[in-house]
């Protein structure tokens, strides 16, 4: 396995985590919209005095545990918990809820900072995999870094080998902020909203269709430009009946029409019920090529994490600089888009996001003119497989290399 590919190893990102964030506790941990005075109970049944404060819930060593949080914590969120008490929480008249309460913590802050003077150089080096359309994925890997230090509601498709959930998972290993799920109730849809950061939602045809539903009011709110998402399923636990989205992004991972066995239920465009609105306010886009790397093992996982880690936290501040950057619009745009697709609305605003980091990647108005070009393919491709689509009956084919050049193809049902 190359040596600069190691650090974006699952394994090897996996060991960052569990070192720099698994015992952190985020703002967008918290379940209860505003501080209230409690009372507990200690181990031995007694009232404590009452305490002002917030709930929060965390996954900790692959249990969830619920937390209190005092009041005068609250501003040094994220914390790592040095500390803690367990007590009691009367929740009903039969049964009481055990609580963590932090005694001792440390603030966490990673704070933004420019780490890289060429942005280019920034971006190749995250996730520097081998494939067989690098064009392609350079630019899957510019969507996702925008759907973090920007606003976006994208839909990518693929072939399955294409491995567009890599960057996602590895921008959330580096960030918290970028959770790649496929969630199995409506309580782990809105655990897992960031606030500021990109939900990647990966292949949700299957879900149930409460969780469907409860995924696509969501989308329709965020995604309309909302600032508040107003939490319909009142009745999930240890969810807020608000949360503030001013910031965030979504993101929808699923595969190219003619790898689903029934479309027509499965696909991404045909699983809503209002399909009109959810495609209004998505940009979708059709990658093609696969992931060629080869990844292996046969390396020091704990060594490699423990070498790379000012590397992670430098691209972690980046990331955050850049944010903060756009957010204050003091980068500006050093390039013409002369082959600007004809977009409207909403379209034209994710458009304009993902066109901003493509001028900051490119190194000349010639490289901007070929990425733009691609991603001007890349929508109108997605646009030309669902029209070929529309009334045209296909077989199922999971090796179907289909959607690999402009021309979509594909074998009809005689």
């Amino acid at each position: 396995m190359r040596k600069e590919i190691q650090p974006f190893h699952n394994d090897v990102l996996a060991a960052y985590q569990a070192d720099m964030f698994d015992s952190l506790i985020h703002k967008h941990n918290i379940t209860t919209e505003s501080s209230k005075s409690y009372v507990f109970e200690n181990k031995q049944e007694s009232e404590l005095k009452p305490l002002r404060g917030y709930f929060a819930m965390k996954d900790m060593d692959g249990k969830r545990k619920k937390y209190f949080i005092e009041e005068m914590y609250y501003e040094d969120l994220p914390i790592r918990v040095d500390k803690q008490e367990e007590m009691f929480f009367k929740e009903s008249s039969r049964t009481k809820g055990v609580i963590v309460r932090p005694i001792e913590l440390t603030p966490f802050r990673i704070k933004p900072e420019k780490c890289w003077d060429n942005n280019k150089e920034f971006i190749d080096v995250i996730a520097p995999f081998s494939h067989s359309q690098p064009l392609y994925w350079t630019l899957n890997k510019i969507v996702a870094i925008m759907g973090y230090i920007g606003k976006t509601f994208c839909g990518v498709c693929s072939l399955s080998e294409f491995g567009k959930s890599s960057i996602y998972l590895i921008l959330d290993s580096l960030t918290k902020k970028v959770p790649v799920f496929q969630p199995r109730s409506v309580p782990g849809v809105l655990v897992q909203i960031t606030e500021d950061g990109n939900m990647v939602f990966d292949e949700v045809h299957g879900v149930a269709k409460e969780v469907k539903d409860c995924m696509e009011n969501f989308s329709l709110q965020v995604a309309g430009n909302s600032p508040i998402y107003i939490n319909g399923a009142m009745r999930a636990k240890n969810t807020k009946p608000r949360y503030n989205v001013p910031d965030q992004s979504i993101t929808y991972l699923y595969n190219v029409y003619s790898n689903y066995r029934d479309p027509e239920s499965s696909f991404w465009n045909y699983i809503w019920k209002n399909r009109k609105a959810m495609e209004s306010r998505f940009l979708c886009l059709k990658f093609e090529g696969e992931l060629t790397e080869e990844f292996d093992k046969e390396f020091s996982i704990p060594d490699v994490a423990k070498d790379n880690r000012m590397l992670y936290i430098k691209i972690a501040k980046h990331l955050l600089w850049l944010k903060k950057e756009k957010k204050n619009n003091t980068i500006k745009r050093r390039y013409i888009n002369s082959k600007e697709l004809s977009l409207k609305k909403r379209h034209k605003i994710i458009y304009d996001e993902i066109t901003w980091g493509i001028d900051q990647y490119s190194s000349s108005q010639e490289e901007y003119d070929e990425l733009i070009k691609l991603l001007n393919t890349s929508i109108t491709s997605y646009e030309a497989m669902l029209s070929y689509n529309k009334d045209s009956p296909v077989r199922y084919n999971p090796a179907s290399k289909v959607g690999q050049t402009e021309l979509y193809k594909e074998e009809q049902v005689k």
